[in-house]
């Protein structure tokens, strides 16, 4: 009992961290506000660090790499990854929406429906930026995260004269381990005031018409949560992958939960993935880019958004508006950004591609904001269990006895 409790000492800080912060919001109200600079002293300290920590890790894992084939066969099978859960994802929550019906009795009125002509994506601007100060930003991750492989990849092909650059990246990125390891000590008070804050915030806010919606959203994630979690990280590391996920990411699991932002949970990620027994090469690489671009939690909640927005409408979703609400989640889960309340373009994605009234943004991001921390619970804690499922397929069976097996004795 000692043992476990040791094992999992942080997590149960965190977690205790997490109902302090909710039953505080819950009796505070409005008033938990006054906790919302204890909040923003950790995110600040965690945002701080994503940029620098992302490009290094990227770039250093890549550069020490000596087959790049390995990196394209990496690459390749994430982004596989990614259709692939995201369309299973949209088909359960697009299933699970049509049979439960989250706009019942809901009472919503708008006005005049506005004339939208439909919404275009600037793919050249998500992935690239016109100046390199542009790149030291968190709004424009995708194309930090290209940059960093391209400089990745150049250090490694050109051999011996690029030795240098790696063993400097890879000095630096044990020193940004370091410093997210302190930043860390600060966690259990700072998830704790954001917690509160938010239900202080919102709790009010709750009504019959969105709460149907957001409880059905919840209790969808927490079944593919476990369902994903547990078929996945079996399939990449038998009971020993099993039972080492389990036992590492209560620590992400709360801090998504407690900041609401895929991108604050790189740092924490990327140390529960460590003490998974990743190999570094494509831990390095998944965890940043599953931040990014691998948000299950994104696409369920886009469903789930269109079918009340039909229903609320009167509207019936014929085969053709099934087939677009499943691309609009998709691609959601690529645009939205990884910030707290950074869904609001995935609210204005929904209403300009099917017409419904700007109106109706507001109470989306109402729902949004009730179900942010599950979802983003779903989309930090996915990428852990991807990561064990690729080690199998990059590494072969025995990666579990070669990795996991030296944690075991270390």
């Amino acid at each position: 009992m000692l043992q476990v409790l040791k094992s999992y000492r942080f997590s149960i800080i965190l977690l205790v961290g997490v109902l302090i912060g909710g039953i505080a919001g819950t009796i505070l109200g409005e008033r938990a506000s006054v906790l919302q600079p204890f909040a923003d002293v950790f995110l600040n300290l965690v945002f701080c660090i994503i940029v620098p920590l992302v490009f290094v890790s990227i770039a250093s894992s890549i550069a020490s790499m000596t087959n790049l084939k390995k990196l394209g066969k990496i690459l390749g099978l994430f982004f596989m990854v990614i259709v692939v859960t995201g369309l299973i994802t949209a088909v359960l929550a697009l299933v699970s929406g049509l049979v439960f019906n989250p706009a019942l009795n809901s009472d919503v009125t708008f006005g005049e429906a506005a004339q939208v002509d439909g919404t275009s994506l600037d793919f050249v601007r998500l992935f690239t930026v016109p100046d390199f100060v542009e790149l030291l930003s968190l709004k424009n991750m995708m194309a930090l995260i290209v940059f960093a492989i391209l400089f990745g990849v150049s250090v490694s092909s050109i051999g011996e004269a690029g030795e240098p650059v790696a063993k400097l990246l890879h000095s630096l990125s044990a020193i940004l381990n370091k410093v997210v390891s302190i930043i860390m000590y600060y966690a259990p008070v700072g998830i704790a005031c954001y917690f509160a804050t938010l239900i202080g915030n919102v709790g009010n806010q709750v009504v019959w018409s969105v709460g149907r919606a957001a409880i059905i959203y919840s209790i969808f994630c927490i079944l593919f949560f476990i369902l994903f979690s547990v078929i996945v990280s079996y399939y990449g590391g038998g009971r020993t992958g099993l039972k080492r996920y389990w036992k590492n990411i209560w620590l992400p699991m709360t801090t998504a939960m407690g900041t609401c932002s895929s991108t604050a949970c790189i740092p924490v990620n990327r140390l529960a993935v460590k003490d998974m027994g990743i190999p570094d090469e494509i831990s390095d690489i998944i965890i940043p880019l599953g931040a990014s671009m691998h948000k299950n939690g994104v696409v369920a909640v886009q469903i789930i958004k269109i079918v009340f927005l039909f229903g609320i409408f009167n509207l019936t979703m014929g085969p053709a508006d099934m087939v677009t609400a499943i691309l609009v989640a998709l691609i959601s889960g690529i645009i939205v950004g990884t910030i707290p309340s950074g869904g609001f373009i995935g609210e204005m994605f929904i209403c300009t591609a099917f017409g419904f009234p700007m109106e109706a943004v507001p109470i989306l991001v109402i729902m949004g904001t009730i179900t942010d921390p599950l979802c983003t619970m779903v989309n930090v804690t996915g990428d852990p269990a991807i990561c064990m499922a690729m080690s199998r397929i990059v590494e072969g069976k025995n990666w579990v006895k070669n990795k996991l097996g030296n944690l075991k004795q270390a």
